[in-house]
């Protein structure tokens, strides 16, 4: 065999591996692609079904939120703070379904919210118990009290306490909370006596208590009022001591003092001296200390 012979054979051979190789590259991207584009179709679809059945349980939620804002509505609850939770939801509902291309941290989120978005509903579901025993009892109350219009009065008053506690129980975590409360008679000569009260002595008053620990409260400035209350049921009040008003959902109430305290969780003490300038009646009083608008604790004392 001539060399010219020989080399054509030679660059033949080069050139079927070439085709060869370059035909195993292509298969193999090919194949590669291919692959890619299944397990991207299977991502995508398993995000369709997680994403069909979060809105489906959305949807669902809403629906169910809806039956029980119109349910406390109806038997006089708070609703202001579901309705924007319920439109929190529809946003959410509708954010997933603009979302085309699967996230998983924006399902794992949702997922996450709408576990506690079912427990928030067996929640709504006691406090529906609730209101509905509350206006059972209220009813009753009102068809026997007819002609007694004060008791009624109070009762209403009470009712309303109720609601205010039952709705206020999702906060309840960061609310303050009164510790160590102490109630002394101060003397004329400034002598301090725990316990009953003699009536000749028995014109100032000092209550002391700590601001209990809770690491959940935020830092911030609040109100702190105390209530003396008579043993008739009135609170002990002059504008010209200090004494003023403030307002629970809605409804007036008169305190007797107040202090304007900046609440930092160190446990701080507070101290209230109120002078009443004439003779406290004689009996129970009680005293009564609030934050803002909501009792953080208790305590009284008798004058004999």
């Amino acid at each position: 065999m001539s060399e010219a012979s020989s080399g054509k054979s030679k660059r033949d051979q080069i050139r079927i591996i070439l085709i060869a190789a370059i035909a195993i590259i292509v298969l193999g991207s090919a194949y590669k692609i291919y692959t890619d584009h299944q397990a991207k179709e299977a991502l995508q679809a398993e995000y369709d079904a997680t994403r069909t059945q979060l809105t489906t349980k959305l949807d669902s939620i809403s629906g169910q939120l809806s039956d029980r804002i119109s349910e406390i509505a109806r038997l006089g609850g708070n609703i202001d703070s579901l309705v924007t939770l319920k439109d929190s939801i529809t946003s959410e509902r509708d954010q997933l379904q603009r979302t085309r291309m699967a996230n998983k941290a924006l399902i794992q989120r949702l997922d996450r919210k709408v576990t506690g978005y079912e427990e928030l509903l067996i929640a709504k579901d006691d406090e529906i118990a609730e209101l509905k025993e509350l206006n059972t009892q209220l009813l009753d109350e009102n068809n026997t009290l007819k002609e007694e219009q004060n008791v009624l009065n109070k009762t209403i008053n009470e009712a309303e306490q109720k609601q205010e506690q039952l709705q206020q129980r999702i906060n309840l975590a960061a609310k303050l909370q009164a510790e160590n409360i102490q109630v002394f008679n101060v003397n004329s000569r400034g002598r301090e006596r725990e316990g009953d009260f003699r009536q000749r002595q028995a014109q100032k008053v000092k209550v002391t208590f700590n601001l209990a620990e809770n690491e959940v409260a935020p830092a911030g400035g609040h109100k702190i009022m105390i209530q003396v209350v008579d043993p008739a049921g009135n609170v002990v009040f002059d504008v010209a001591r200090g004494s003023g008003s403030f307002k629970v959902d809605g409804r007036e109430q008169f305190y007797t003092s107040m202090q304007q305290i900046v609440f930092d969780n160190s446990k701080q003490e507070l101290s209230f001296v109120y002078d009443k300038g004439s003779d406290f009646e004689v009996g129970d009083h009680k005293i009564i200390i609030w934050a803002d608008n909501y009792e953080i604790g208790q305590a009284s004392f008798n004058v004999r």
